[in-house]
C-alpha cells in the first residue's frame, strides 16, 4: 500500500523524470519535401477601391497570384511610389471601382519593363500599353470558355462584364457567351493582359487561375492534387465507423486528413469529454495516424458560446458578426471612430479588443496541441471551425502553424464572404502560411445529390492544370455513403493524393514544436519541464493513464489474492473432510 501512496504523492515528479529520460528518443516518420512551385519573382497588386482599403476581391486575387510569386506587395493606386516597383517583374492593376488615378501611375506603367495585367475599371487611365482594345457597353454572360482546349462551363446566373473589342494583334484566352453573343473576357497583347470583369468570384477565379500560368510563364506540371478530409472528429465520434473508414483508405493506399477537436463540451451541462475518456476513439485515431491519416487541429472545442461542439464558431462571434473580443458570456462593444473624442482613444479601444483576441486564440491553440501531443496525436496543420477567423487571427496563427487547410475568410466585414484558391497558394494575409484549399465542398447530410454536386465542382478544378480536388466527409454519415463518395472520386482522372505527412510543415506552441521536412523526417521536440510548470493539459492524459494503470494493477493483485485465498480455503476444507473433520497432520 505504501507504493501506491508514494505514487499519489509524487506522481508528477516521477512522470517528469520518466519523460525527461525518454526525451532522448526522437518521434519521427519519413517525409519528403513538397517543394515550392513559385518563382523567385516579385509582384505588385495596385488597387482602387471604394474605401481606399484592401477589399475581399483583392484578397482573392492575392490568393491566386501568390501561387506564382514568392514576394507580393499590395498598394493603393494613390500611394504608389516609383521605388515600390523596384525588383518587380509583374505589375497588376485592379480597378474594383471607377476612380481618378494619378498621372504618375500611367507613366510608371508605360516605363515598366515587365509584364502588366489590368482588371476592371479605369483602363483609359493606364497609359499607352492598354490601347490594344476598346471598351463598349456592359454585357451579360452565362458561359465561360477557356479557348485553349475549348473548355466550356455553364453558369447558373448571368454575370455582368464590360464588352471589349480587341485589335487584330490581340489573343483571346478566355471568352464569355450570353444571349447568343460571344465576348472576349481575358485578352493578351505581347506582355500586356486585361480581364474585363471588375469582380472575381469562385468560378471566375478558376479560369483566371489557369490563364495566370501564361501571365507568369509558369510551366507547372499538369497534375491535379487531391485530398479527402474527415471532419469534426471529437471524443464522442463513433470509433467503429472511424476505424472502418481508416481500414478502407489503408487498403486503397490513399493518404488523407483527419480534422480533430480534442475536447467535446456539452453546452447544456458544461461537461467536457476528452479522448482519454474514450480510449477506443483514441485507438482509432492512432491507427489512422499510423496508416496514412494526417492529424490537423480543428479548434479546441469548436464552439465559442452555447453551441454544441462541431456546430459552434470558435474563433468568430457569429451573433455580432465580428472577431472574438470578449468572453463568451459577455456582449461585445461595437463602436466606430465617431464614438471617440480622439484617434488615440479609438486606437486604444481597438488595441484592447485585439489583445483579448490574441490571448484567446493563443490559449485555444496551446491547449489543443498540448492535449493532442500528450495523447500521442501529432497535428501537422490548422483548420478554423467553419473557416471563420479575422485577419488578425491569421496573423496570430502564423506564429504557430506553417500550413492552413480549407477556405479563407476574406475580411472582417462579414464571415460569409470566404473563398479558396484553385491551387496551393501563399496569400500575403496568411503571413507565411501555406494554404491547402478545399475546393469541392462536402457531403451534405440531407442532400441526396451532394456527391454528384461535388463531382461537378471537381470538373471546374480540372480546368486548372494544377487545380486541387479537395473536399471533406463527416464520419457520422456512415460507412456506406463514404464508399459511394470514394467510388466517384476514384473515377476522376489525373488525381494525385497528397500526403500532408510528407510535406514541409511546422507546428509550435509553448514548450512543443513539430517540424516536418528536416532531413526527410518529422521531428517532435518537447520541453518537459516547461510543460510541467505551465502546461497541465499535456500531463492530464499521462497522469490519468498512469493512475488508471496503477489502480488496475492494484485491482488485479487484489483479485489474485482473493482467488489464491479461496483456493487455499477450499483445499483446507477438502483435507479436513478426508480426515473426518479433525486436524490433519503436517
Amino acid at each position: 500500500m505504501w507504493i501506491y501512496q508514494f505514487w499519489l504523492n509524487n506522481r508528477m515528479k516521477v512522470i517528469a523524470l520518466v519523460l525527461f529520460i525518454s526525451s532522448a528518443l526522437t518521434v519521427s516518420v519519413k517525409a519528403e519535401s513538397d517543394g515550392d512551385p513559385r518563382e523567385d519573382s516579385k509582384a505588385v497588386i495596385i488597387y482602387s477601391t471604394e474605401t481606399g482599403q484592401i477589399s475581399e476581391n483583392q484578397r482573392l486575387l492575392d490568393m491566386l497570384v501568390s501561387h506564382f510569386s514568392k514576394e507580393l506587395i499590395m498598394k493603393n493606386a494613390k500611394d504608389l511610389r516609383e521605388t515600390d516597383l523596384s525588383g518587380v517583374s509583374t505589375l497588376i492593376y485592379y480597378g474594383e471601382t471607377a476612380d481618378v488615378l494619378p498621372d504618375s501611375l500611367a507613366e510608371s506603367i508605360d516605363r515598366f519593363p515587365g509584364t502588366v495585367m489590368a482588371i476592371g475599371h479605369n483602363k483609359e487611365q493606364l497609359g499607352k500599353r492598354f490601347g490594344f482594345f476598346k471598351q463598349d457597353q456592359q454585357a451579360a454572360i452565362n458561359q465561360l470558355v477557356l479557348v485553349k482546349g475549348n473548355k466550356i462551363r455553364e453558369m447558373e446566373d448571368m454575370r455582368v462584364i464590360t464588352a471589349i473589342t480587341p485589335d487584330d494583334s490581340t489573343e483571346v484566352l478566355v471568352k464569355g457567351m450570353g444571349r447568343g453573343k460571344t465576348y472576349p473576357l481575358f485578352i493578351r497583347n505581347e506582355n500586356n493582359y486585361y480581364f474585363s470583369s471588375d469582380r472575381i468570384d469562385s468560378l471566375f477565379s478558376v479560369y483566371l487561375g489557369e490563364v495566370l500560368h501564361d501571365v507568369f510563364e509558369a510551366d507547372h506540371e499538369t497534375e491535379n492534387p487531391a485530398y479527402l478530409r474527415l471532419e469534426d472528429i471529437h471524443p464522442l465520434t463513433d470509433p467503429y465507423v472511424l476505424k472502418e473508414i481508416g481500414v478502407i483508405l489503408k487498403k486503397k493506399n490513399i493518404p488523407y486528413i483527419v480534422s480533430v477537436i480534442p475536447v467535446y463540451r456539452n453546452p447544456e451541462t458544461g461537461e467536457e469529454s476528452r479522448f482519454s475518456d474514450f480510449p477506443e476513439v483514441l485507438d482509432a485515431l492512432k491507427f489512422m495516424q499510423k496508416n496514412g491519416g494526417s492529424i490537423i487541429v480543428h479548434g479546441y472545442t469548436h464552439q465559442y458560446k452555447d453551441d454544441e461542439t462541431g456546430e459552434g464558431f470558435e474563433f468568430w462571434d457569429v451573433d455580432a458578426n465580428m472577431p472574438v473580443t470578449v468572453p463568451a458570456g459577455q456582449t461585445p462593444i461595437v463602436k466606430s471612430r465617431t464614438d471617440f473624442n480622439s484617434e488615440k482613444d479609438y486606437l486604444e479601444h481597438l488595441g484592447k479588443q485585439k489583445a483579448f483576441e490574441t490571448e484567446y486564440i493563443k490559449s485555444k491553440v496551446n491547449n489543443a496541441i498540448q492535449e493532442m501531443v500528450g495523447l500521442g496525436l501529432y497535428p501537422l496543420a490548422f483548420e478554423a471551425p467553419h473557416y471563420t477567423m479575422s485577419q488578425s487571427g491569421y496573423e496570430i496563427l502564423a506564429d504557430h502553424f506553417s500550413t492552413y487547410v480549407g477556405q479563407l475568410q476574406l475580411g472582417d466585414r462579414d464571415w460569409r464572404i470566404m473563398a479558396a484558391s484553385p491551387y496551393v497558394s501563399y496569400p500575403s494575409f496568411l503571413h507565411g502560411m501555406k494554404l491547402l484549399p478545399e475546393t469541392i465542398g462536402y457531403v451534405e447530410p440531407d442532400n441526396p445529390h451532394a456527391i454528384d454536386e461535388m463531382m461537378e465542382a471537381a470538373k471546374d478544378q480540372l480546368i486548372v492544370r494544377d487545380g486541387y480536388v479537395a473536399g471533406f466527409y463527416h464520419p457520422y454519415l456512415g460507412v456506406e455513403r463514404f464508399k459511394d463518395l470514394m467510388d466517384q472520386l476514384e473515377k476522376i482522372p489525373n488525381l494525385s493524393w497528397i500526403d500532408l505527412a510528407q510535406m514541409n510543415n511546422y507546428v509550435g506552441v509553448d514548450n512543443i514544436s513539430l517540424t516536418a521536412g528536416v532531413d526527410n523526417e518529422v521531428e517532435l521536440s518537447i520541453d518537459y519541464f516547461g510543460l510541467l510548470k505551465g502546461s497541465p493539459n499535456y500531463y492530464k492524459p499521462h497522469v490519468k493513464s498512469a493512475i488508471n494503470t496503477t489502480l488496475w494493477g492494484i485491482v488485479t493483485a487484489a483479485g489474485l489474492m482473493v482467488i489464491m485465498f479461496t483456493y487455499y480455503a477450499i483445499r483446507l476444507n477438502i483435507r479436513r473432510a478426508r480426515n473426518g473433520g479433525g486436524e490433519y497432520d503436517e
